[in-house]
């Protein structure tokens, strides 16, 4: 039971980090375009971080 409760803190914690990128990505991207370095770092960086998100 506590391994569930780690595990979800885990995925809660990961998915929090998933959505303050996203929505700085989103403020780059309307700020400064989506060709602009950061803005493509950014979503590379929100790309690996999805991937680590488990599905179940």
């Amino acid at each position: 039971m506590m391994e569930k409760n780690t595990n979800n803190k885990r995925k809660q914690t990961l998915l929090d980090e998933i959505y303050s990128l996203r929505k700085e990505m989103m403020i780059y991207g309307t700020t400064k375009g989506l060709t602009n370095k950061k803005t493509i770092e950014l979503s590379q960086k929100l790309d690996i971080m999805l991937n680590k998100y488990p599905l179940t």
